[in-house]
């Protein structure tokens, strides 16, 4: 039921009910020496939600959550730590791989935009880029087979 628990602590944090530090208090016990490493392996699959990691990218706080909980693994434990998170993360695509690590490498300050909660991975913003957008409407206009007389009818390209 590892992955039941897990689960169940991440969806009470997002709806409030439970704060990071009690949900990091509870990271601690699930993913401790003393839990075996499949059901802790089972319990992080379930917190940071499956999806293959895009969970992780795409929300700061629980990134955040499971860094500064490995960051905090005394240097004796951590070999033992290793292999379920060696597990859960080795399902992931090298894409998600390579980006929450430049999530992490860059740190809790400079992942974001502090009002762009959420929205970390390299090439996002907070407001749609209209230099790149327009930038694409010609291609846009070719693969739908637009015409120049059809784009001031369709209101794309305007």
């Amino acid at each position: 039921a590892g992955v039941v628990r897990g689960r169940a602590v991440r969806l009470l944090m997002d709806e409030g009910e439970l704060g990071a530090g009690e949900a990091a208090r509870l990271m601690g016990v699930a993913l401790s020496r003393g839990t075996p490493p499949v059901e802790a392996a089972a319990w992080i699959e379930g917190f940071v939600g499956g999806g293959g990691g895009l969970l992780l990218v795409h929300d700061e706080r629980l990134l955040g959550l499971v860094d500064s909980w490995l960051t905090g693994v005394p240097a004796e434990a951590f070999t033992d730590v290793l292999p379920l998170l060696r597990r859960t993360f080795a399902a992931y695509d090298p894409g998600v791989r390579r980006t929450l690590g430049e999530l992490v490498r860059r740190g809790p300050g400079e992942r974001s935009d502090p009002g762009a909660r959420g929205l970390t991975a390299p090439g996002f913003g907070v407001e749609p880029d209209a230099g790149r957008a327009d930038a694409v409407r010609p291609v846009l206009r070719l693969l739908l087979g637009i015409t120049t007389e059809e784009k001031n009818l369709t209101g794309v390209g305007s």
